[in-house]
Order: C-alpha cells, then structure tokens, then sequence
C-alpha cells in the first residue's frame, strides 16, 4: 500500500481533530524539547547550523543551547 504525503497528513489532522487536539504556537512552545539532555556532541553539532543560518540571514529555529 502506497500513501502519499498528503493523505498522511489528513489523516493525522483528522485524528487530532477527533482527539480535540487544537495546535497553537504555546501548545507548540509547550511539547518543545527543552535540550537539558543534549549531550556536547550534539550540542557542537548544532553550534554550526546555527551560525550558518544566520551568516544567510535566515533566522533560525527556536533552539534550546
């Protein structure tokens, strides 16, 4: 069975919808990793993403360092 982006995604808001569950940026904000367990590799890996981003000037993701 073959299924498209697309339908994914219906059936992923039609289940949210049917579990009452209403996406608002603090519901987003709230289910935000919050990095306190980030291991240094992890956090070296992303210290460069970051400045690049912004060399662009693209603003990047709300991260937590």
């Amino acid at each position: 069975m073959i299924i498209t982006l697309s339908d994914l995604l219906a059936g992923i808001r039609e289940r949210k919808a049917a579990l009452g569950i209403i996406d608002t940026p603090e519901r987003t904000e709230q289910m935000r990793n919050t990095g306190s367990r980030r291991t240094a590799c992890k956090l070296a890996m992303l210290e460069p993403i970051e400045k690049r981003a912004r060399a662009t000037g693209v603003t990047p993701l709300k991260g937590h360092f």
